[in-house]
């Protein structure tokens, strides 16, 4: 029942974002009265750390696998690109993460602080896989790799901010930014096992259409 309410409460935060959603309609959805939501979690707060905290874990023990399996430091990335654009298209779709953040920070900033310590150990353990790709002369050894993962989970976090690029379709947006990273930060080698990959996999020559509904 645990692992419902969450799964509950993930999908209405994508679909409405955090603030329409209320533990009322998440114990009428899990089929439980309030009563037994509140016995598993203290309350909206409690809930969304937990529901962090299981993203988090998912996403990182994903990425892990997906690196373990994966001998090049480069295409492990692109492993990981085409994970998320075939497992998880209505996520990218979704525009939820335009205003959680926000939301987090002003109601919830408890929570916010945590989801900082997430992505921050999420930062050190991308800039760590890419130490790999030096010592497989694939990534450029004149770049500070902190820098530039933060940069990089940075700008993922910013698209659904960036109005300009709303009119692109999300994969689209997501698969051309990872593509036009990997590619920036490699040496003439790692180059070569991008374009290899790119022939390979369908994905990036996947044609989408253009949204016209945007403000």
């Amino acid at each position: 029942m645990y692992d419902k309410i969450i799964n509950i409460a993930h999908e209405f935060v994508l679909q409405r974002g955090i603030r329409s959603v209320t533990m009322d309609e998440i114990a009428a959805e899990a089929g439980i009265s309030k009563r037994t939501l509140y016995e598993m979690f203290a309350n909206k707060e409690d809930l969304l750390e937990k529901l962090l905290e299981h993203i988090w874990t998912e996403h990182r023990n994903i990425v892990r696998d997906i690196i373990e399996k994966t001998p090049s430091c480069l295409i492990g990335i692109l492993n990981i690109l085409k994970y998320v654009t075939e497992e998880h298209k209505h996520q990218l779709e979704s525009k939820y993460k335009e205003s959680f953040n926000y939301d987090l920070k002003k109601f919830y900033p408890k929570v916010a602080e945590k989801s900082k310590e997430y992505r921050d150990k999420y930062f050190l353990f991308m800039a760590k896989h890419l130490e790999k790709g030096v010592e497989q002369q694939t990534v450029r050894n004149d770049l500070n790799l902190n820098l530039v993962s933060t940069l990089l989970i940075a700008q993922i976090e910013g698209l659904n901010t960036i109005k300009a690029i709303q009119q692109f379709h999300p994969q689209e947006i997501f698969t051309t930014l990872i593509l036009s990273f990997c590619r920036g930060i490699s040496t003439k080698n790692g180059l070569a096992e991008i374009e290899q990959f790119v022939s390979e996999n369908k994905i990036f020559s996947q044609k989408y259409d253009k949204i016209t509904n945007v403000i």
